[in-house]
């Protein structure tokens, strides 16, 4: 076996052992231009009984999949400041079952897209979770209003939300 195919083996079980997180990388071809998304990470916040609970969950009603809440840490930032989105969402199945999922951000400045990531599908069960991930500006982003659109996709649903901030 080749040097290279073995770190390709131990890189692969790497990305599996620690499925909860990731690398995304600048879509953009030249440095310090798009943006750059980096590492996220996801937490259970609600185990599966609490979110029944909460949102008085009956399995006869099928998949729930449900974007709670999408927050940044600073609505003003600066060219080549990174930033930290937090979203929250539930997942509740007749079966408790983990679902694949899948959760897009994208960066928009007007109608011009800056950069997306897609958070490789997860298989969560059910409950509620809290992942955060980190984004760089672009140190030649215009000032003005800037939109994070963040998705949630599941093969029975998707939910999205939108947040704005300010680049001065």
């Amino acid at each position: 076996m080749s040097m290279e195919r073995r770190w390709l083996g131990i890189l692969l079980v790497a990305l599996l052992a620690f499925g909860g997180s990731g690398w995304v990388f600048n879509p953009s071809k030249k440095p310090g231009h798009g943006v750059v998304w980096t590492r996220w990470q996801t937490q259970k916040q609600q185990a599966r009984e609490a979110a029944v609970a909460r949102y008085n969950y009956c399995p006869t009603g099928g998949c729930v999949i449900r974007l709670e809440d999408v927050t940044i840490n600073r609505n003003k930032a600066v060219p080549g400041d990174t930033l930290t989105l937090t979203t929250t969402y539930t997942i509740l199945t007749p079966e408790n079952l983990p679902i694949p999922l899948t959760i897009s951000r994208e960066l928009l400045h007007g109608d011009k897209s800056l950069g997306r990531v897609q958070a490789i599908n997860s298989n969560n069960k059910n409950g509620t979770y809290v992942q955060n991930i980190n984004f760089t500006l672009p140190a030649d982003a215009a000032p003005g209003a800037y939109t994070v659109v963040t998705r949630v996709n599941t093969g029975y649903g998707m939910d999205e939300k939108r947040l704005k901030f300010t680049v001065h």
